[in-house]
This record gives C-alpha cells, structure tokens and sequence, in this order.
C-alpha cells in the first residue's frame, strides 16, 4: 500500500510542473493558489498570440498609475541588482552570478517568451519557469496581479 501512494505521489509530483499554465483556459487556472497571478494575465487561450508563443498583452488586468508606482519601486528595489537599471543584465550583482541575468534589451529572447512565463518567473522565480533558481521568487505578489502586469510590462518596454 505505501508503494502505490508513493508511485502515486511521483506520478503527480512529475505530471503537475508539466502543465503549462500558458496552454490551459484562463478558468481552469484561476482558482489555482499557486498560478493565479499567470491566469490573471493571460490572454485568452484560442488567440493567435497565445498559439505562436510571442507575448500576450496582459489585457486581464487594469494597470493602474499605482500599481506602475509600485512595480517600479520594486524593479528599483529588487531587480536592479542583478538586471541593471536599463535592464541589460548588468547590475552590481550581476558578475557573480553564473549563469547572467537576463538582458532584456535581447529582442530574440523578447520574441520568444510570452508574458504569462515573464510572470510567472517574477512571482515564482527563475527555477519556476526552467532557469536559473539564483532568480529569486517574489510570492508577496502572488495576490497583485496588476503590479505583475506591470512589471512584465516594464520588461517589455526596456526590450524596445
């Protein structure tokens, strides 16, 4: 009996990371603790943006001048360090860091990734999202979904 709940237990424990929040309906997720501030933001499922993998618009989510006030207190306080100020991946901690912080100012990586993973790996951190674990997880945001939005939003206009 302890063998089949612990083959039970390794089958959801490798089954679960393998749904992508991107691909399943904005509802199914959203009552989910650990994915509401990705449902919130993403797009709807059947849109053309959300098929090819190139950014969603956080069109879920009303950003309001606050919630901007408040990501960018927090890209200062807490992103800086190891992103930069321009966000080129080379803040004061970023030399010791192996591998570098993400240059978001890289327009292939800005094309390749949708703002549900960006996200994602704020709230959940780099290891959420299949990179580096040295990015650290922000949870007191899990519950502010406008000020996820924008700091993806911020994310995107330093990559133009």
């Amino acid at each position: 009996m302890a063998d089949r709940v612990r083959r039970l237990a390794v089958a959801f424990a490798i089954t679960i990371p393998l749904a992508s929040p991107a691909n399943l309906p904005a509802a199914t997720i959203s009552n989910t603790s650990t994915q509401i501030a990705t449902a919130q933001i993403v797009t709807a499922d059947n849109s053309e943006s959300a098929k090819t993998g190139v950014h969603n618009k956080p069109n879920k989510v009303a950003i309001s001048p606050q919630a901007r006030a408040d990501a960018a207190d927090i890209f200062e306080s807490r992103c800086v360090a190891c992103h930069g100020a321009e966000g080129h991946g080379d803040g004061p901690a970023a030399a010791n860091l192996n591998p570098r912080p993400r240059d978001f100012h890289n327009a292939k990586w800005q094309k390749s990734i949708n703002d549900a993973i960006i996200a994602r790996a704020i709230v959940f951190g780099g290891q959420a999202v299949g990179v580096s674990s040295e990015m650290a997880p922000n949870p007191d945001l899990e519950n502010e979904p406008a000020v996820v939005a924008a700091l993806v939003e911020h994310v995107r206009v330093l990559g133009k």
